[in-house]
Order: structure tokens, then sequence, then C-alpha cells
């Protein structure tokens, strides 16, 4: 729950005018909170406060740091790095150092979701022997059932489509409470990869890998998913090998846009 400091409060309101749910409102000419309403911990109130009088009373939040100062020319800097990111599925041997992953993970907590719930949990596999044994545990379903015949035809080839050659796999899973676990997920996980990529990490979304990991009672126990969780979304990490791109493919199609004026 939002705290307030009522010493440093100057009874701007700004705190009032950008809570999302009004859980915030005038007493005595300052904020107070709403007895029966749920603070969501956006912490757009502390946000916009001048005198860092509002904060939280646990461990999701504290008082705002300041705010990153960023170059005149930032948004074409952030669409060229856009117009970069590509999906590498071959990978050095080299394992990308765990504080490398952890602090891109960190970063993901800071993408939107709904309601501000933050669900998702992450695994990080980071032995090859586990990522084979789920690809082996994957290879005898399709066997058995038939699903996704293209993935053992590829992988007799020696190319495997479901985990490249990464010795590094990024799980999110949430749990059965999610207001929108797709959608969080993926903001989340597409966040940490772009940090990733900005450090010369290469990444590829693993969609195989999501889908049968769900389907695939051994692999869910490999992975130790608890009861009622379901994973949302993968992604093969490692440093490239041999896989420098030098062209932005041309997108031939305009964005289907439909106006309503």
């Amino acid at each position: 729950m939002v705290t307030i400091d009522s010493d440093k409060c100057i009874g701007c309101q700004r705190c009032i005018f950008v809570c999302p749910f009004t859980v915030l409102e005038v007493k005595d000419g300052k904020p107070s909170i709403h007895p029966e309403k749920q603070c969501l911990n956006c912490m757009h109130c502390a946000a916009v406060c001048p005198e860092k009088a509002l904060g939280l009373d646990s461990e999701k939040g504290t008082l705002p740091g300041e705010l990153p100062l960023l170059p005149e020319n930032f948004s074409g800097m952030l669409e060229d790095f856009l117009f970069l990111r590509r999906s590498y599925r071959h990978f050095k041997p080299e394992p990308v150092p765990k504080e490398e992953l952890e602090h891109a993970l960190h970063v993901a907590a800071w993408a939107p979701s709904a309601k501000n719930q933050h669900p998702t949990k992450w695994i990080v596999i980071n032995q090859v022997d586990k990522i084979q044994e789920i690809m082996h545990l994957i290879l005898q379903y399709i066997e058995k059932t038939g699903i996704s015949p293209e993935v053992a035809k590829e992988y007799e080839h020696g190319n495997n489509v479901v985990m490249g050659t990464a010795n590094t796999i990024i799980m999110s899973y949430t749990g059965p409470n999610a207001i929108n676990p797709p959608v969080d997920s993926a903001l989340a996980l597409y966040t940490a990869e772009l940090i990733l990529q900005s450090k010369g990490i290469g990444t590829c979304w693993a969609g195989y890998l999501t889908r049968l990991s769900n389907q695939i009672p051994e692999v869910r126990e490999l992975l130790q998913l608890p009861e009622g969780c379901q994973i949302c979304s993968a992604l093969m990490v490692g440093y490239p090998e041999n896989e420098t791109y030098i062209h932005i493919p041309n997108r031939k199609k305009k964005p289907a846009i439909r106006w309503i004026e």
C-alpha cells in the first residue's frame, strides 16, 4: 500500500490526478487513501510527486529515483535499434554470464502488466544436459502423438527448430490468478530480450518449446512447474555464432490500419 508523508506533502494534488483507480482522495487539502479501494502499487503518484512524499510500505517499491536523461535523438536511436533486432538460432558454446541474465530480467519488471499485477515468474535453464533432456522428451512426445512432425524431421537433419544451439533458455510462467498471462509475460520477456540484444547477446523466441512444454507432463515435471501454472513464453539465449546480419529486410506490407474518426 502507498504511504503518504504529510510533513513533506505540499497539497499540489498531482498524485490524485494520475491515480488510475481514484484510490487517492482529497482530505483537508491533502491526499488520503480511500478506505474502500485497493491500491495497485503502480506508483504513478510517487512518480509525479515533486517532494517525494509518497512511497510504499512493502518490498514492491521504494521512494522514486531520478529519471534518466535521454539524448535529443533518442527516438531515432530507438527506431534504429528496433530495426536491428533479429532472431538468432546458432550460438557459441560460451555461456552468457548469470549477471547479464539477472539484469535483463530485473529490467523486465518495468514492463507494463494488467492492473500492475506483474505475474510473470522465470525459469532459466543454464545446463546443456537439461536442455538436451527436454528435447529428448519432446521428440518422444512427437513420435507418440504425431504432433508437429516437422520438428522431428528437421532434427534428423541436424536442425533443432525448438531450441537451436542455445545453451541457455529463459522461460516465463504465470499462476492461475494472473489476469492476462500471455500479454503480460510477452511484454516482460520482450523487454528482457531487448536488453540482452543491446549487449550483443542473441535471442530467439521459442514457440515450439512454449507450446509443447505445457502439453508434456514429463517436461513440466522437469521444470518443476507448480500445479495450475502455465508456460507463457520462452527464449533461446546465447552469443551468436557466424550469424551477422548486414541488411535490414524490407517489410513490403504497409500497416493494416483502419481509422475510426
